[in-house]
Order: structure tokens, then C-alpha cells, then sequence
């Protein structure tokens, strides 16, 4: 084995290695991002999800393929890592263009007075974790002639009230939530792209190897 083929192999370990990690990671962030999204942000999480958790398993298959000189499993692994790529990119581009933050607060925030105009505490859960009150502060209440409930209050207070509305939490929220998908995002897309251009090269290697020695032993 030449030394430009051992450098490959290092080359696909690091990059499997790397890309193990990082599916990893966002596997697992975005499973504990889906318990704050609202419905309509679920699906993107969810399909990152998958491709951190294909792309952690698959890894294994690359190594493997490397060790083992296959150019079956090398292509495999090739071919997978460059379908995990492109619905990568894909996700990014619909994240980027197609998600607005405000829109998934707005929306949560007006399925929530809905039903907290017929006495059901749907703004609570939210107004307790953001530390926030009403759609856009206390007002909304008064307009609603509704009285304020104990999550508007400070704890341990009966009068102060958290003057900031939730819409802009919650906007901040999504804003914050969103960012660390697209950063691991776009990382793991360079990542893959790597791991598929030292796929490709390794199993390049491997057949020219191959080639090489049926045409000594003959």
C-alpha cells in the first residue's frame, strides 16, 4: 500500500470521525430543540435528526470499508454520504428561505390566547418560561377584559408583572434555536463534503491497486 493511499485512509478516519461527532451532536440537538418548536418548525428538526443519526451510523461503514480495502462498501458509503449532502443543503436552503422566526412565534403565540380567552392557561407554560406576558404585554389582558394570571407576576411577587410581551421571547427564542441548526448545518454539509471527495478518492485508489496487480501477475 503506497503512501499516498495511507494518507486517503487517514484522511476518510478523520473525516468519519468528524462526522460521527457531529451527527451525533445535532441528533441529539435537535431532539431536545423539538420539545420547544412549535409544529410547523417539527419537520426540518426532525429530518436533521435522521441525517445526524444515518451519518453517525454510516460512519462506521466507511471505516470499516477503508480498513478493509472494499470497493463495494467504499462506494456505498460514498453514494450515502452524498445523498446525506444533499438533503443537507436542501434543508439549509428551505431554513434559510422558507422559516421565519416571527411567523412560528406569532402563530404559536395566537393559537395560545385563543385558548386562553376561554379560561384554559394556554399562555402559562409559555409566560412562566419566558419570563414574559400577553402577545405583546400585560395591555392585552385589560383589552380582553381578562384578569392577569400568576405567571404575568414576578415569583414571589403579587404586583410586579413582567412588562415584555411574549412575541418578542418567543421570536428570540426561534431566532436562537434555529441558528444553532444552521451552524451545525452548514458544518456538517463541509464535513460530508470532505468525507465524500476521500471516499471517492480512496476507492479511485482501490481499483488502481487492483488493476495494478492483475496486470504484474500477468
Amino acid at each position: 500500500m503506497g503512501c499516498g493511499t495511507v494518507t486517503i485512509m487517514y484522511m476518510v478516519f478523520l473525516f468519519n470521525t468528524l462526522s460521527s461527532v457531529l451527527g451525533l451532536v445535532i441528533a441529539v440537538v435537535n431532539s431536545l430543540a423539538l420539545k420547544e418548536m412549535s409544529s410547523e418548525g417539527k419537520p426540518f428538526l426532525i429530518l436533521f435528526l435522521l441525517v445526524g443519526g444515518i451519518m453517525f451510523v454510516v460512519s462506521f461503514l466507511g471505516c470499516l470499508g477503508a480498513i478493509k480495502a472494499n470497493v463495494c462498501m467504499t462506494w456505498t458509503y460514498a453514494i450515502t454520504v452524498l445523498a446525506a449532502g444533499i438533503i443537507t443543503i436542501t434543508l439549509l436552503c428551505i431554513l434559510a428561505g422558507h422559516t421565519d422566526e416571527k411567523t412560528l412565534a406569532k402563530n404559536q403565540l395566537d393559537a395560545a390566547w385563543a385558548q386562553e380567552k376561554n379560561h384554559t392557561n394556554a399562555m402559562s407554560i409559555l409566560q412562566s418560561k419566558l419570563h414574559c406576558c400577553g402577545i405583546n404585554g400585560p395591555g392585552d389582558y385589560t383589552a380582553a377584559n381578562l384578569t392577569l394570571p400568576f405567571s404575568c407576576f414576578y415569583p414571589n411577587s403579587k404586583t410586579k408583572v413582567y412588562e415584555e410581551g411574549c412575541f418578542s421571547e418567543l421570536t428570540q427564542f426561534y431566532v436562537q434555536v434555529l441558528k444553532g441548526s444552521k451552524v451545525a448545518g452548514w458544518i456538517f454539509l463541509a464535513i460530508e463534503c470532505g468525507t465524500f471527495v476521500c471516499a471517492v478518492l480512496l476507492d479511485v485508489t482501490f481499483k488502481y491497486g487492483r488493476r495494478r496487480c492483475r496486470t504484474l501477475s500477468t
